[in-house]
């Protein structure tokens, strides 16, 4: 019997790494790479070879038809990956660090899977001029190939050169062991795979060194080769990130006043952040600044029932956020406004991996979800804390657990637990599920004024005690012409987590998905799919509140142009009381790059839509048009002019119930990868206000941040007067420095 399972195993092993090839690296002195941006003989001859012979788009793992090849060794400190690449044209502009505008034109991205149970990839990218990028990608939800579980806002401070010359361009990876994570061991094994981006007659060109597979639900688990690499350096970070900030402002409310920059705000504080080993590491910051300084790019909130939304872009809370992704939001960092104080740690074992946050927040922001509406207040002091464990049985399999706390100064709490896991099987099967249970104790403060009812509680903070619960599960299947999923979501009229963000609750939703894809790989005809949805969503009492059925038709032709149409029918969707039934609306998105220089998005929806914001909700005509495009004036300077419209036409009066937009322009001037200088300008023709920005930046690493810039705000509509001009009303001046010291 010993000996029979002993044979079953040896036999798991070998199909499932037969397709594996192992590269054993061969170690070099430091001193022996000049890092210059030219990939020469000497850095290069005895590295292994991974050649990208594969094109995954738009053809499918046919040969690729220009020679791109990695060479790939390491010293103590650091992996050395050099790229040789064969092009006619060469699409390169110097770009700020993480603008994700670099897949605009060439780019290489090294994708390391440390740990070789799929749990993340670590995307590092450059392109030709030295410009970087970085990510996190997951497995999980979206469909096989997307990027939708991509967390774009990791800080792995790696580097890279480039030289382009006739024919093509070399670029250098430094990629030190310090600045990623990684098991513990002199010894290392990592799955690696080294993608290529590049146009060609209009066309993206994405080539590979491992096969794609059409038919995997688990797309990190098709890494097709590994490196092998002994006796490095295990370096045990410490870290000083000190900072200090600073701005000046004014405002005036009458249009005769005279605006004074009187208000004068000077603050400092202080990062650590050091590894115990390197598995374990400990970050806490003293008075941390998380500030946020580039301004956000509107969205228009006027029709919404909900509170919207913003990304996280502080660097503490994007570290380790991978071990927080969830279906149902119940951890969102920007609920965590303005922390005095700040913990984590985060501890990444060979087949497990700990989280653990705590932090003091001065200015608690409070979310209410009802049925239909949530509501939203400012509080004062509270202590948060957010436990995660996560167990890796393998590379298809993934256990966890979560506790989210809150304790509000005063009275009252938020606690939170759950328990999650995700499967793959049979290649093209796989199942995730998430349950959370809610325990609540309202404080007694008066941040929140409503007259409406969850359930058998009011949204007003009396200090009532409730709890609650909600579950989430998906199967899924891929296959290279079919794809279908089957999603169920529950959650209680009492379910909230203080430190997530849940907008609704007392829901039942069951939603069906199914895509029939081909990949015809004509000049103007690369790709299509045709998609039916529908979904259906009741109440706790089994009132059906919802449903719809939608038919998508998307394809990708010439120029990089995705074209995407929506076609919607609601039988029924309700709002609070109110019932609207057999309505259609439509959404078209294209979005691509047609010229070298050019790329844009354009969308526009229209047909009918509630107006929820009337004293009686009605149905009205709607229009929804978002267009940005982004000019390349030349590799250094950048033009993106953006607008946003939104409007509901009464049905019967011909009126508006409401009508407005949003116009931004943001132009930058990219001196060198590290420094820049931008001027945002935006007008809001909703509350009639410009804003203005110019803001220098100098971003030598993902940590060390220098800005300076100001805030300048304008109205017409002052209290005694209304001005035939747009006067200014706000201005702000500040000053940031942060220092990474190592």
């Amino acid at each position: 019997m010993k000996k029979l399972f002993l044979y079953f195993t040896l036999i798991v092993s070998f199909v499932s790494y037969a397709q594996k090839t192992s590269h054993f690296l061969n170690k070099i002195d430091k001193t022996s790479v000049k890092f210059d941006g030219i990939v020469s003989d000497e850095e290069i001859s005895n590295a292994a070879e991974i050649s990208l012979k594969y094109e995954i788009s738009p053809s499918y793992n046919t040969e690729a038809l220009r020679s791109t090849i990695a060479y790939v060794t390491y010293s103590e400190t650091f992996l050395y990956v050099g790229i040789k690449a064969q092009r006619d044209k060469i699409i390169s502009n110097i770009i700020n660090r993480d603008d994700w505008a670099m897949y605009n034109g060439d780019a290489i991205s090294i994708e390391l899977d440390t740990y070789g149970d799929a749990r993340n990839q670590i995307f590092l990218v450059a392109n030709p001029s030295g410009s970087l990028l970085d990510a996190i990608r997951l497995d999980g939800r979206g469909y096989s190939g997307s990027d939708y579980n991509l967390k774009k806002s990791a800080n792995f401070d790696f580097n890279a050169k480039g030289s382009i010359k006739d024919g093509g361009f070399d670029l250098e990876f430094i990629i030190p062991f310090s600045e990623i994570p990684f098991p513990n061991g002199k010894d290392q094994k990592w799955n690696i795979n080294i993608r290529s981006r590049n146009f060609e007659e209009r066309v993206a060109i994405t080539t590979s060194s491992s096969k794609a597979n059409r038919e995997a639900t688990c797309q990190l688990c098709l890494m097709d080769h590994e490196i092998l690499f002994k006796d490095i350096v295990i370096e045990k970070k410490l870290e000083f990130l000190p900072y200090v900030s600073g701005n000046l402002s004014g405002e005036k409310k009458l249009y005769n006043e005279a605006l004074k920059l009187n208000n004068q705000n000077f603050d400092y504080g202080l990062g650590i952040n050091f590894d115990i080993n390197k598995s374990l590491s400990i970050e806490a910051t003293i008075n941390p600044d998380f500030s946020q300084v580039e301004s956000d790019v509107t969205k228009i909130d006027i029709n919404s029932p909900t509170a919207i939304n913003y990304p996280e872009q502080r660097p503490f809370f994007n570290r380790g956020v991978d071990a927080l992704d969830f279906e149902i939001n119940v951890f969102n960092s920007r609920s965590i406004n303005d922390p005095s104080f700040a913990s984590k740690i985060l501890n990444q074992g060979r087949k497990s991996r700990l989280y653990l946050l705590t932090a003091f927040d001065n200015e608690t922001p409070y979310l209410v979800p009802t049925e239909f509406e949530s509501f939203r207040g400012i509080g004062t002091n509270s202590f948060n804390s957010v436990f995660r464990y996560q167990n890796f049985l393998d590379d298809k399999t993934q256990l966890g657990l979560i506790s989210l706390n809150r304790i509000y100064e005063g009275g009252g709490y938020g606690n939170t637990f759950g328990a999650d896991a995700l499967f793959n099987f049979s290649d093209t099967w796989k199942l995730s599920i998430e349950g959370f249970l809610n325990f609540n104790k309202e404080p007694v403060a008066d941040w929140i004024k409503s007259d409406r009812n969850f359930g058998d509680y009011t949204v007003n903070l009396d200090g009532e005690s409730f709890n609650g619960y909600s579950f989430f599960g998906e199967i899924r299947r891929e296959t290279e012409t079919w794809r279908s999923f089957i999603q169920y979501k529950v959650m209680s009229d009492d379910f909230r987590s203080d430190i997530g963000f849940i907008t609704k609750n007392d829901i039942k939703q069951y939603d069906f998905w199914h895509s029939f894809y081909q990949y015809p790989n004509k000049n103007y005809l690369q790709n299509y799919r045709i998609s039916f949805r529908h979904e259906q969503t009741y109440d706790h009492s089994e009132t059906l509140k919802r449903s719809s059925s939608q038919l998508y038709l998307q394809l990708l032709t010439i120029g990089d142009t995705n074209i995407f149409y929506n076609y919607e029918y609601n039988w029924k969707k309700s709002h609070l009381e109110y019932q609207f039934q057999d309505f259609i609306n439509h959404l078209l998105r294209i979005r691509g790059k047609p010229l070298s220089f050019l790329d844009f998005n354009f969308s526009y929806k229209f047909g009918k839509d509630i107006a929820y914001r009337e004293i009686i909700p009605q149905l009205g005509y709607a229009t929804n048009i978002d267009f940005d495009i982004e000019f390349a004036i030349n590799n250094n300077l950048r033009v993106k002019p953006i607008i946003s419209y939104q409007d509901i036409r009464k049905a019967e009066s011909g009126g508006y119930y409401f009508k407005g937009y949003i116009g931004r322009l943001d132009i930058r001037y990219q001196f060198n990868n590290n420094l820049d200088i931008r001027l945002i300008s935006e007008y809001n023709d909703f509350s009639e206000q410009v804003f203005l920005q110019p803001l220098i930046s100098w971003r030598p690493n993902p940590d060390t941040i220098f800005y300076l810039g100001g805030n300048q705000n304008y109205i017409n509509n002052f209290i005694d007067y209304n001005s035939p001009h747009y006067r200014v009303n706000k201005t702000q001046l500040f000053l940031k420095f942060q220092y990474l010291i190592k």
